[in-house]
């Protein structure tokens, strides 16, 4: 059985739905087994570890040395027939198939054209896939990428996009109950702004109330605050999201790792032990702080 699993990145979602495609093109069983997270993908790699006769497909999945050997031992009763990331320092895993980050290419186009690259509904999977991540204007991809991050079941939302249904009534539906909330939320964000100075680097501290999409989220500060050279998302659930200017030199991976977190140079995440209330946020900014201090003091001389 094919297993497939992806990052909450609309590239992820869409690379795991041109697989799904393809599957049922080609009539191979296939099923979606879930979402990784980069601040959880410890225990998730473990959790994996306990099923057997997989065949498994990770997809915008960054890995780290560590990561690789918790692999391993998934690997010992399953397969890794494909994997990709649109990450260039990932670690990468022993897979059949690989497709590391190519420049200006995303992981849902890479996995297009090796699958399916005479299929128009593919295709415009990774169009726009790779119009989101870098940020080109595709109105349809951040909706669907908003809608995922703010908890459509990403199961339903799979098998319509492998089938070709890139909007219908249900998604309709939800969005506009989600946009809702987002102006509002987005105001109450920035409202919870708060600004600390690392060396040459700023970083602004927000707390989101609403589960938005994290480039969504971090693109708003990034665009309503020109002194914020990195963002800090915290959510309620203890996650919390890194995104830095194109201008600024500082390694999102390197401190989302402080928490066990991950993702790229560019914007990662990790986890906090408790929840993020109004109340215990300045406790929460406090450890932060502090751990943040430590690092760029330990990189003084790179910035």
């Amino acid at each position: 059985m094919i297993s497939v699993y992806c990052s909450e990145r609309l590239d992820g979602i869409a690379a795991a739905a041109i697989i799904l495609r393809h599957a049922s093109l080609a009539r191979l069983p296939a099923q979606f087994g879930g979402v990784l997270h980069p601040e959880r993908l410890q225990e998730e790699l473990e959790a994996l570890s306990r099923l057997q006769g997989k065949l498994m497909f990770l997809l915008d999945v960054s890995l780290n040395p560590h990561d690789v050997l918790l692999l391993d031992e998934v690997l010992e009763k399953n397969k890794l027939v494909y994997w990709t990331s649109s990450d260039a320092q990932s670690a990468v895993p022993s897979a059949r198939l690989i497709d590391p980050a190519r420049d200006n290419e995303c992981c849902a186009q890479a996995a297009q054209k090796r699958f399916l690259p005479n299929d128009p509904i593919a295709r415009q999977l990774g169009d726009m896939a790779h119009a989101v991540k870098f940020w080109e204007e595709d109105a349809q991809g951040r909706k669907i990428a908003e809608l995922a991050a703010s908890g459509y079941p990403i199961a339903e939302l799979l098998e319509q996009l492998s089938r070709g249904v890139f909007w219908n009534d249900r998604f309709n539906l939800f969005y506009k109950k989600y946009e809702e909330k987002k102006e509002e939320a987005c105001e109450e964000m920035m409202q919870s702004l708060i600004l600390k100075k690392y060396l040459s680097v700023n970083i602004g501290f927000v707390l989101c109330p609403l589960p938005i999409a994290t480039a969504e989220s971090g693109e708003h500060v990034l665009k309503s605050h020109a002194g914020i050279d990195v963002v800090a998302v915290l959510y309620r659930d203890g996650k919390f999201a890194l995104r830095r200017r194109d201008s600024c030199n500082a390694d999102m991976r390197e401190l989302a790792a402080i928490f066990g977190g991950g993702g790229t140079v560019h914007a990662s995440g990790g986890r906090l032990a408790n929840g993020i209330t109004k109340e215990n946020l300045p406790e929460v900014l406090l450890h932060l702080d502090i751990a943040f201090k430590n690092y760029f003091v330990s990189k003084v001389n790179d910035f």
